[in-house]
């Protein structure tokens, strides 16, 4: 029989426990992607820019579910190797941003290291247990953001 959480209790805080989570998956995908100059927070933002020729910023902050100053902190050094280019802005234009034939490149040469880690996560939580803790977190994030 499960035993009954205390809700009250900090140490079963909701937010504290999946950021906890979420940093320690992120160190552990860092470590396995770090060798290609792309951190776990970048490659979502150039295969995302990969899928189709042009995004602005907001579409781009908005399909990520990321904050604008958090994206454009994570695409500055992506911009600065030439993997992402961002045109635009100012004075209310939008920032239009694409990604290179480099940065194309990049994920390619990313993708073993990034299956590698993907992998060996789905492995430790199981196949079918991981497939019901995405779901669940699907459900959650979509009830918690009406």
């Amino acid at each position: 029989m499960p035993k009954e959480l205390d809700l009250s209790a900090a140490e079963n805080c909701v937010c504290f426990n999946l950021r906890w989570v979420t940093r320690a998956v992120t160190q552990f995908y860092d470590a396995e992607m770090r060798r290609h100059g792309i951190r776990p927070t970048q490659g979502p933002i150039l295969e995302s820019l990969k899928t189709k020729d042009s995004w602005n910023m907001a579409e781009l902050s908005d399909w990520l579910g990321m904050e604008r100053t958090t994206l454009v902190r994570n695409l500055r050094p992506l911009q600065r190797d030439g993997l992402v280019r961002v045109s635009g802005g100012g004075r209310g234009r939008l920032v239009e941003l694409a990604i290179t034939a480099k940065g194309r490149k990049q994920i390619e040469k990313l993708a073993p290291a990034w299956k590698s880690a993907q992998r060996a996560a789905v492995k430790t939580l199981g196949e079918k247990r991981w497939s019901a803790i995405l779901s669940d977190l699907e459900t959650a994030a979509l009830a918690l953001n009406k």
